[in-house]
């Protein structure tokens, strides 16, 4: 694939901190790219650099073989962003505000663009009505319309079903899953059941640097390293010494009910089960769970973010 975004080494720097340091990724052509990372990480500051709203201290970046700079505006012709507080003209019609956004950037047929826009995110019942008046998921839906209505080849969305019920959440993801049939995006969002659904590709962005970016089933095997087995014992009783079956770790203990688990890593990538099953109970002791477990996304992103300092 290609890559439509190169990143290469940027850091931001403010008077006093340095929001990004010397951060590097890729974004490929067709992918939907999530962006993670906890508040001040440094995502929305990396996004507006992107998106050329502002320049970086050091470092490059290219879209589509170009530099990205504020003053490039045919650049940002091919960029469709919504930010995490869209900048919206509230005391505009929605149906008049799209209208104004599809003409300064040139769009051909504007009235049927802008219909079909408002038909696919549900705004037509709300056309007239000044975007001030609306709720916050309909100014959702008008800062993703405002977006791309002009029909820009690389989308920006950050966390765009913030304000958004269940229902118009579902009907959004569908929505984006679509438009990545003939965009790129790069995604932000702090609803990581929504990057394991919608993201072939990840970035993990804390204080300010890269801790993992790539496929993001690569990246579960990676920190994975092995096998992952989930056992439990009785909570009065303890796990026995499992290292003649091989190199592990055990990476949480917890205590659920009448049951202590605990979850092991194995080097090996090498299911022992039916071993640890026989080893446990010849200790005399009481196996109530024994399951291979897969690391879930928020089970990265809390190593990446928190053991990561």
């Amino acid at each position: 694939m290609n890559k439509i975004l190169v990143v290469d080494g940027i850091t931001k720097e403010y008077p006093g901190r340095t929001a990004v340091s010397n951060i590097s990724f890729e974004v490929l052509k067709g992918s939907i790219h999530g962006f993670l990372g906890p508040n001040g990480a440094g995502k929305s500051t990396t996004m507006r650099m992107i998106a050329g709203l502002m320049p970086p201290t050091s470092g490059s970046m290219t879209l589509f073989g170009e530099t990205i700079h504020p003053e490039k505006l045919a650049l940002k012709n091919m960029i469709g962003l919504l930010p995490e507080n869209a900048p919206l003209y509230l005391d505009m019609p929605v149906e008049k505000y799209l209208t104004l956004v599809a003409r300064l950037h040139k769009v051909k047929n504007v009235r049927d663009k802008v219909d079909k826009v408002m038909s696919d995110l549900n705004l037509l019942e709300v056309r007239k009505r000044l975007i001030g008046n609306l709720s916050k998921g309909y100014k959702q839906r008008v800062g993703l319309a405002q977006a791309i209505v002009y029909d820009a080849p690389f989308l920006i969305l950050d966390e765009p079903t913030n304000g958004l019920d269940p229902q118009s959440v579902v009907e959004l993801r569908e929505f984006i899953k679509n438009l990545a049939q003939d965009k790129t995006i790069l995604f932000s969002t702090h609803v990581l059941p929504e990057v394991e659904q919608l993201c072939d590709q990840i970035t993990i962005i804390h204080q300010g640097k890269i801790r993992a970016s790539g496929d993001l089933k690569e990246i579960h095997r990676k920190f994975r390293q092995g096998l992952v087995l989930k056992v439990g014992v009785r909570a009065d009783e303890t796990l026995p010494d499992l290292s003649e079956l091989g190199k592990y770790e055990i990476t949480h203990e917890h205590i659920v009910g009448q049951e202590k688990q605990y979850d092991l890593v194995f080097e090996a990538d090498l299911d022992c089960r039916t071993e640890i099953g026989k080893l446990v109970l010849s200790r005399g002791l009481h196996l109530l769970t024994l399951q291979v477990e897969s690391p879930e996304l928020e089970d990265i992103f809390l190593h990446m973010t928190e053991l990561k300092k």
